[in-house]
C-alpha cells in the first residue's frame, strides 16, 4: 500500500515504519496518524512479521503532533465530537492499545528528538535503541497539557516513579547517555551505526521463537498490572502450551547438531 507521511517496508520478517516528515521532525499530521495505525494494523495481522520496528527519516525520531494552526485544528477533530471538552483522542488511545496487544516486539530507533507523543510512541515499543544524537523530552506541563500514549504507565516502570516524576514535571530533556543510565534506553551507539545496531536487535528477535517471544511478551506486560499468583499461573499455562510445539522439538534439536534453529511458529 502507497503513503504519502510514512514508508512501510516488510523484508526479512522484520515490519519497518518510517516517520516520513523531515521538514518537520517527523511531527504527527492527522493523516500521518491514519496511515501509522494502517501499517500497524497490516504488521500485526501478517503471520510472516514477527517484529516492528519504528524510525524516523531526517534527524529526528518524531517531535510530536504538528501544532501549526491548520495541524493543530485537525488534530483537536479527532474526539467524536470536535465541541466536546471530554479527554478522549482516537490516535493515541488506539495507537497504545494495540501496542500493549500486539502480540510481537517493538523496537524503536531513536536517531534524534522522541519528543511530546513521540516520546510516548518510543515508550510503547519494547526496546529502544537510540544514536548519541538522540534525546527524549516531555514537553506537556510547559504548555499546560498532559503526557499521552500512556506514558504516566510506562515511565515510571521503565526509569522510576521519582525520576518519571522530574522528567514528566520539568519537561526537561533527557540525553542518550543519560537515558541509558536510567534504563530508558538498551543501548547507545555513535549516529552511523544506530542502523546497523536496530537491524541486528530485529534479526536476533526475528530469527527467535516467535511462539515463545510472544507468550513471555504478553507475561510481561500482564505482570505490569498482575499479581504473584496470577503470573505464576500464566507461566505454568504457557510453558505447557509451548512445550507441544514443532519449535519447541526443532530448538533442541539444533542445539544438539550444532546448528542454527529454524523457528517456524509451530
Amino acid at each position: 500500500m502507497s503513503y504519502q507521511e510514512i514508508i512501510f517496508e516488510v523484508a526479512d520478517r522484520v515490519a519497518t515504519i518510517t516517520f516520513n516528515r523531515p521538514e518537520r521532525l517527523n511531527a504527527l499530521t492527522q493523516n500521518m496518524r491514519g496511515e501509522i495505525l494502517d501499517a500497524l494494523r497490516i504488521a500485526n495481522a501478517d503471520d510472516e512479521v514477527r517484529v516492528v520496528v519504528f524510525k524516523g527519516a531526517g534527524k529526528g525520531f518524531c517531535a510530536g503532533a504538528d501544532l501549526t494552526p491548520a495541524k493543530d485544528q485537525a488534530h483537536r477533530k479527532t474526539a467524536s465530537d470536535p465541541n466536546s471538552g471530554l479527554p478522549r483522542d482516537g490516535f493515541q488511545e488506539t495507537f497504545a492499545k494495540l501496542m500493549w496487544d500486539m502480540p510481537k516486539p517493538a523496537l524503536a530507533s531513536i536517531n534524534g528528538a522522541a519528543a511530546g507523543l513521540g516520546f510516548g510512541m518510543a515508550l510503547c515499543c519494547d526496546l529502544r535503541i537510540a544514536s548519541t544524537q538522540g534525546k527524549f523530552a516531555s514537553a506537556f506541563s510547559r504548555i499546560s497539557l498532559v503526557p499521552e500514549a500512556c506514558m504516566t504507565f510506562y515511565l515510571p516502570r521503565i526509569v522510576g516513579l521519582a525520576r518519571a516524576a522530574e522528567i514528566l514535571y520539568t519537561g526537561r530533556q533527557v540525553w542518550a547517555d543519560e537515558a541509558m543510565t536510567m534504563g530508558l534506553v538498551n543501548q547507545v551507539v555513535a549516529p552511523d551505526e544506530l542502523e546497523a545496531a536496530v537491524t541486528s536487535m530485529a534479526q536476533t528477535l526475528a530469527n527467535a521463537a516467535p511462539i515463545a517471544i510472544q507468550l513471555t511478551r504478553r507475561e510481561l506486560y500482564r505482570g505490569l498490572e498482575g499479581t504473584f499468583g496470577s503470573q505464576l499461573e500464566m507461566e505454568l499455562f504457557h510453558q505447557k502450551f509451548a512445550g507441544r510445539s514443532l519449535d519447541a522439538r526443532e530448538g533442541p534439536q539444533a542445539f544438539m547438531q550444532k546448528r542454527e534453529p529454524d523457528f517456524r511458529g509451530r
